[in-house]
């Protein structure tokens, strides 16, 4: 792909291009031994094969006339019976169990008057070894993995008391339903399986974790919005009710069969009493209401007949773009239903505080390291569970059904032992403080030293503001926070009077106007100020988004905001401030302590690297796209770059292209001698196939932008996903418990894909609950391996993670992406997308 011709000409001079040094190389670390949650996936000792069918019919139908088809599989069926001892038929594919697998099926059945040919082809899977040989999940491969998964759910279903729950979980019906304030909610313990493919072969993960469904209706969040924005025109309050609901569109039935939704919008002009239906009345079509509906259908009597509903749309497959239709021919080419809001749970809204109390699902749900494998373990018993589920027929009689030791006999297969990998635990990094004072973390945490390079605060550069009920509390604040400083180094004067500091008094004030005026006082002294502390009281609290709205946009100068009663006890007080004054440092431009690559022998002192943290997030007004990088030597310094823009694919390139340009031009005026000889960047990636489309769409434009922006200088880029969110479960046994891995334990062997450049690491010391490690996947990797190998990406990654200010020690990620993501958080969620900053930058991460 070459998009030479539409990326613009080079916009910036270099007085000197570099040549090329090797680098030198650092030694490795501790080896140690690390159990999974992944289970091989072994033969039974039977006669039975795996195998798996393309299936054709002739004449051929249209894949979305399922009606249709499930006549013709229904008509099969008993035939198909006779051949497998097991069989799962989806779509256009038959995956099943046999004792002799036939090249070729050809099955005849009348449908409709018409004869229809079905043919089943065997395309593979005569027995595992064949299934552990596949590399990937690509093409057919893909069919089987959901094949396979399916299998292991029908055999896990057959244990007593499980059952489905969403789409592709789990849950034991009675007793893993866990009582958590009933009349908020429900905590599900679920149990999620799929298929992973690793160098060792084809096995499936087992992972086991809780999910709380709030108990409260989309017609009781209705009124809550309504009575929260009761200042508002109505149409505004409909637009502002269908934009949270764009945001949270899960939901759930409260009767029936519990089915869950996918909420498109909610219609104002209809009712459960204006909106009728046909429904079949013996030998005649009868027209009812929706309210009467419920009534006679599930004998439930709507409370509130003059409520809205919600429009639920069912899309054909075959319809993609209708985006230039109007709302009515829309709900007639799809097939519409309509819901009741009283009638519907919402699915999940973590953002909500009325509905989810975090402390306590977290607290009720967490689980050590030996909790958590107990459970694995206990999935993996399930398949050898001799206990048969039974349950009442439509006759009134008690069936009762194969356990999951004879399903998985009839399929072939069973789960065996987990996976035991080698990781490695890399040296902790060096963290250097003022007067060459080196700090090295404890397992991931440290005290931190005094501040590397303080910028200076005096009495004419900063400026304090408080509300006046929290005026006998402010002196000892100041106190506290001037001595933390002088001991930090970034007031040097010790002997500062407080009395001949700038404040500021609050007073007067009852709405976020009032407020506003008070402070639009400080642009008389804007020019001056370099800093400014706002002491938040309860009172001032309620106010904080558009108070840090308002600073960030109107004001030329950073900003700290201080929660009042956080700072009541003097030892706690104590280290809060510490802490607030190293992010007070930074946010004016200081460094607190840096990371000697060049001296750890990581990277190569004459080379110019620049880490870049990509975050993207969509919204109303298309995707908006943050851009981190580091513009210093060491890579302590950054600057972040915001832009939106339409979701098509030219604008991805002029906005990813400006990105870059800005933070050229900032590594520029940092005064690096020449562009950079390496860009690498760390973007918030997922899963294989949500990373296999950021390979094949967005690293093309990296490549294309960078390889045409200078005329003899071509960087080179590594492009590196991080998911967050991986299922892979990794423990040390210590004796006979098992532990979370330590800070710095790096695996790269064993549960990665062949040929592929992948790792996980563990950053943090994880001391509560079960750690999950950070799985990198290196998706581009232009860089010579004699100037920065893999085994020093890896190091460079992990030693990253401490270049985030807010915490002494390190974090899940580079800082850099960190950087990115919070600064996403504080453009969408507190400037509502407004930035007034010149090219929506900021120089210095003062949003942390």
């Amino acid at each position: 792909m070459n998009n030479s011709a539409e990326i613009s000409k080079p916009q910036i001079t270099y007085s000197s291009i570099p040549q090329k040094k090797d680098s030198l190389p650092k030694e490795d670390n501790k080896i140690i031994k690390l159990e999974t949650n992944l289970f091989e996936i072994t033969n039974l000792k039977t006669d039975y094969k795996l195998c798996i069918y393309d299936v054709s019919l002739e004449p051929e139908i249209d894949k979305d006339n399922s009606s249709l088809y499930i006549k013709i599989q229904k008509n099969i069926e008993s035939e198909l019976n006779n051949m497998f001892v097991r069989k799962l038929f989806s779509g256009y594919n038959l995956f099943g169990s046999c004792n002799n697998p036939q090249l070729n099926i050809e099955i005849k059945t009348l449908v409709d008057n018409i004869e229809y040919s079905v043919t089943f082809k065997l395309v593979g899977g005569k027995d595992l070894k064949e299934i552990n040989n596949i590399k990937n999940f690509e093409g057919k491969n893909q069919e089987i993995k959901a094949f396979i998964e399916r299998v292991i759910k029908e055999i896990l279903y057959k244990k007593k008391g499980m059952i489905k729950f969403y789409r592709d979980l789990m849950k034991i019906s009675q007793n893993n339903v866990i009582d958590f304030e009933s009349n908020k909610g429900t905590l599900y313990k679920l149990y999620r399986t799929s298929s992973q493919i690793t160098e060792n072969g084809f096995y499936s993960l087992l992972n086991i974790f809780y999910r709380y469904v709030p108990n409260i209706t989309v017609y009781e969040k209705i009124q809550q919005l309504r009575k929260n924005n009761k200042h508002m025109q109505e149409s505004e309050i409909r637009a502002l009710i269908n934009n949270h609901f764009k945001k949270n569109p899960t939901c759930r039935t409260i009767y029936g069969n519990f089915r869950i939704y996918h909420l498109n919008y909610i219609n104002f002009d209809m009712s459960p009493t204006t909106t009728c239906f046909n429904i079949k009345d013996g030998d005649r079509m009868k027209t009812i209401t929706i309210a009467e509906y419920y009534k006679v259908q599930y004998k439930i009597k709507i409370k509130d007949l003059n409520q809205p509903l919600i429009v639920v749309e069912s899309k054909n497959k075959n319809q993609k773009n209708n985006l230039n239709k109007s709302q009515n021919d829309k709900e007639e080419e799809h097939n519409t239903i309509y819901l009741v809001p009283e009638l519907v749970y919402i699915m999940g809204n973590p953002d909500d505080k009325e509905t989810n109390n975090k402390r306590e699902i977290i607290k009720r749900t967490r689980m050590n390291p030996n909790e958590k494998m107990k459970e694995i373990l206990a999935i993996k018993d399930m398949f050898s569970s001799t206990t048969k589920k039974t349950y009442i027929n439509n006759q009134g009689k008690e069936v009762s059904l194969k356990s999951p030791a004879e399903v998985s006999k009839e399929w072939g297969i069973t789960i065996g032992d987990n996976l035991i990998v080698e990781g490695k635990i890399l040296t902790q990094p060096n963290l250097l403080f003022k007067d060459g004072k080196i700090v090295v973390p404890n397992n991931g945490r440290f005290q931190s030293g005094n501040i590397y390079k303080p910028e200076i605060l005096d009495e004419n550069n900063f400026i304090y503001i408080y509300d006046s009920s929290d005026t006998s509390n402010i002196r000892n604040l100041l106190r506290i926070f001037i001595e933390k400083s002088i001991i930090k180094g970034i007031i040097k004067d010790k002997n500062i009077n407080i009395n001949n500091l700038h404040g500021l008094v609050l007073n007067n004030y009852k709405t976020w106007d009032d407020l506003k005026r008070n402070l639009i006082r400080l642009n008389d002294k804007a020019k001056q100020i370099k800093m400014a502390i706002v002491f938040l009281s309860s009172k001032l609290e309620k106010f904080y988004s558009q108070l840090k709205e308002l600073f960030t946009n109107e004001f030329n100068f950073a900003s700290q905001f201080v929660i009042s009663r956080k700072l009541q006890e003097p030892k706690k007080a104590g280290n809060i401030m510490f802490n607030i004054v190293e992010q007070i440092n930074i946010k004016i431009g200081g460094s607190n302590f840096y990371i000697d690559f060049f001296k750890e022998n990581i990277l190569s002192p004459d080379k110019i690297y620049m880490i870049i943290g990509l975050e993207t997030h969509e919204s109303n007004n298309g995707i908006d796209y943050v851009m981190t990088s580091s513009t210093s030597k060491c890579l302590e310094k950054t600057i972040t770059s915001i832009c939106t823009i339409k979701n098509n694919l030219e604008e991805k390139k002029k906005a990813l292209e400006n990105l870059i340009n800005l933070s050229l031009k900032a590594l520029q005026k940092a005064r690096s001698p020449h562009p950079p000889d390496y860009i690498i960047i760390y973007r918030q990636g997922g899963n294989y196939i949500q990373n296999k489309k950021l390979e094949a769409q967005e690293v093309p434009i990296f490549t294309n932008i960078l390889s045409n922006k200078f005329k003899n200088f071509k960087p080179k880029i590594s492009y590196i996903c991080c998911n967050l969110k991986s299922e892979f479960k990794f423990f040390e046994k210590n004796d006979a418990d098992y532990i979370n891995p330590k800070s710095g334990t790096l695996v790269d062997s064993g549960v990665i894909q062949k040929n592929s450049n992948e790792f996980f690491l563990q950053h943090q010391l994880v001391v509560q609950g079960t750690a999950t490690l950070t799985h990198y996947q290196v998706l581009y990797n232009g860089i010579d391996q004699k100037d920065l190998s893999m085994e020093n990406l890896k190091r460079l990654s992990f030693d990253l993670s401490y270049y985030y200010w807010t915490w002494s020690g390190a974090i899940r990620v580079p800082g850099v992406l960190k950087l990115a993501s919070t600064a996403m958080n504080f453009y969408t969620k507190h400037l509502g997308g407004k930035l007034n900053k010149k090219d929506k930058q900021f120089e210095y991460p003062e949003y942390i």
